[in-house]
């Protein structure tokens, strides 16, 4: 295919998968406390609940922590609250390859208000696990405590998702009645047209809500039960700046965390995907 008909496919694309979303910058100048929104680090926790355990009954490990009392967000995710991913301290970042959606190594909390009078004396008080403690190191992406914005934007499904191979034969023969089958985008196109087509549409990044990206493959293209798993809660990629590491998974991969969309809009986060890869 020419690059002006893929560019044609690709404008398609975007009308029929344009959806908002809610990009996480790092925020390197600022200093993060315990109500902040950020990655790592010593996380909020009401103390009337008990704090996080894998199976064993070890603590776990505060990923991220968004507090949507701070920041402008909309439906389906909570307005108000605070959202926090903790995983396991092992060399798997908590991931069980076999039971990727069952929480014993890993914990998405919702808190449904923010008491704004816990301090961080309180929290440590707990002994949680912290990233940056030297023990840790190794057992966690995230290297440095970093504050993050949060910001509005549209984005679109990208060639990472397993529903976009089928989308985009649909598209071709809608357009130009060319019946590319079962075919993948990456068979079909040459290496330049790829390239483009996947700069123009990449979902890499730390995101709320939108559509993932991969270094590697969709864990739903495989495993079909993990398809009621239809929403990125959560992803974060590896990233650094100014040669400095805040975020590593393995060899520069990403995280992320799929919820079902009905289970969002009722606030259950009890049930999550949490799968990471890498090159």
């Amino acid at each position: 295919m020419e690059w002006n008909q893929v560019k044609e496919v690709v404008e398609e694309i975007k009308k029929r998968t344009a959806t908002p979303a809610y990009s996480l910058i790092i925020a390197a100048e600022k200093k993060p406390d315990i109500f902040s929104s950020k990655f790592g680090g010593v996380p909020y926790w009401d103390m009337k609940r008990d704090y996080p355990t894998d199976s064993e009954g070890n603590k776990l490990m505060l990923l991220a922590q968004l507090n949507l009392d701070r920041a402008e967000v909309e439906a389906p995710l909570p307005e108000q609250g605070m959202l926090q991913f903790f995983i396991g301290g092992d060399d798997v970042f908590g991931l069980d390859f076999d039971k990727p959606d069952e929480q014993n190594t890993f914990r998405v909390v919702y808190h449904e208000q923010v008491n704004y009078g816990i301090t961080r004396e309180d929290i440590l008080a707990l002994h949680p696990p912290v990233c940056t403690d030297e023990e840790n190191e190794e057992y966690t992406p995230v290297f440095k405590e970093a504050v993050v914005d949060i910001a509005k934007k549209t984005v679109y499904m990208g060639i990472e998702s397993y529903q976009f191979d089928k989308m985009f034969a649909e598209i071709v023969k809608e357009k130009f009645g060319t019946d590319i089958g079962n075919q993948t985008v990456y068979s079909v196109l040459d290496e330049e047209a790829f390239d483009k087509l996947a700069e123009e549409i990449s979902n890499s990044g730390h995101w709320l809500l939108g559509y993932p990206y991969f270094t590697q493959s969709d864990p739903r293209e495989y495993e079909e039960k993990y398809r009621i798993y239809d929403t990125l809660l959560f992803q974060m990629d590896s990233d650094y700046i100014e040669n400095e590491d805040y975020v590593l998974w393995g060899d520069c991969g990403v995280g992320n965390f799929f919820i079902n969309g009905e289970d969002l809009k009722r606030r259950d986060f009890s049930k999550v995907l949490y799968n990471w890869d890498c090159c």
